[in-house]
């Protein structure tokens, strides 16, 4: 079995699960690749070079849907954790005093900049596009006419892409899954706002997924690999295992990056601006890997399908429930977390529900 992953802290169970041996615990001989972008994802999926993958939500999401040249239906089968992405900020508008979308509004309104705010993020169909839309409405701002709202794809094996922009004043803001806002932070070319968690505590952020084909053709291999990927997981979600995750993720062929950015990654207790760390309850966390954060839910998938419908990417007519049902299968987690009952009987009553 072949599985993709991206250059991002968020593929770490997969990371973990190969390094440490729990694919061969299961059973399944398990190959992980890292790639170069969604779009090879996507196509290593369609054409079977790839069995399941590290992916964004939306993927699913645009294959059910056949957008996006998603020419086979897709599914997810686990969430990979919750959280762990950031809203950067430009020191120029940070030096400005902008540390909320309410600030944010007023230097728009000032003309302060003389141009409009480039904002941007790395896929229309990534959470990191609609977290980035609903705080930019909060403050007031219509992200399709007041600001200039970008796509910048990751290509070749660099997501850091949008850190390097801004570093070049390509961008004034963008949202993106960690290392790459805190890099941009380290370098001194933005300032970490505020974690995405901020925006929706616990939100759903990468996908195990794979085409509807593999998932009912290879149920059993895809079964172990998911209960590996748990015992993964867990590993990561050990505050004890920290610094032994950021030395395996700073390796040349996973995240590539220093130890010590990682690191800070990982406990980024004090992440993001004076204003949104006053507000956050004892609860708060940046990321999780806790099992119940690795449900495939398909209320995730409403809530996707709902923004879309709010900017007008989707016919307010749609079918919600039907697709979002589509997108997910809990039956494989379900059967992967038996002997974990509370875990197990989520899923099921999920399930039914949906």
């Amino acid at each position: 079995m072949r599985i993709g992953f991206m250059r991002l802290i968020d593929a770490a169970p997969l990371v973990v699960a190969a390094a440490n041996g729990y694919f061969d615990d299961e059973g399944v001989a398990v190959e992980i690749e890292r790639e170069g972008g969604w779009m090879i994802v996507r196509d290593k999926l369609t054409y079977g070079l790839l069995d399941a993958s590290h992916s964004l939500l939306g993927m699913s999401i645009m294959s059910q849907l056949g957008r996006s040249d998603f020419s086979e239906p897709m599914v997810a089968v686990m969430n990979l954790g919750s959280g762990g992405s950031t809203l950067v900020v430009s020191t120029e508008l940070a030096d400005l005093g902008v540390d909320c979308p309410q600030t944010l509004r007023k230097i728009i309104d000032s003309g302060r900049v003389g141009r409009k705010i480039i904002c941007a993020h790395v896929s229309t169909f990534s959470m990191h596009h609609y977290l980035l839309r609903d705080w930019l409405a909060r403050g007031g701002i219509d992200p399709d006419h007041d600001v200039q709202l970008v796509q910048l794809k990751p290509i070749l094996l660099k997501p850091i892409l949008l850190a390097d922009h801004m570093a070049k004043h390509y961008v004034d803001l963008f949202c993106v899954g960690e290392p790459w806002g805190s890099l941009a932070e380290s370098r001194g070319w933005g300032r970490i706002a505020l974690a995405t968690t901020d925006i929706y505590p616990d939100h759903p952020e990468k996908v195990l997924l794979t085409t509807e084909l593999c998932a009912r053709q290879k149920a059993d291999q895809l079964t172990r690999i998911i209960r590996a990927i748990i015992r993964a997981c867990a590993y990561c979600q050990a505050p004890e295992h920290r610094v032994a995750l950021a030395e395996l993720l700073s390796h040349k062929e996973y995240v590539d990056e220093s130890q010590e950015l990682i690191m800070h990654s990982l406990e980024a207790a004090h992440l993001g601006l004076e204003p949104v760390q006053r507000q956050r309850g004892l609860a708060w966390h940046f990321r999780s890997w806790q099992l119940e954060h690795c449900i495939p839910r398909v209320d995730h998938v409403v809530w996707f399908l709902e923004q879309m419908i709010r900017w007008g990417h989707l016919d307010a007519g749609a079918d919600v429930s039907g697709i979002a049902a589509r997108c997910v299968r809990t039956d494989l987690f379900a059967r992967a977390a038996e002997g974990l009952e509370s875990i197990a009987g989520t899923v099921a009553g999920r399930e039914v529900r949906s």
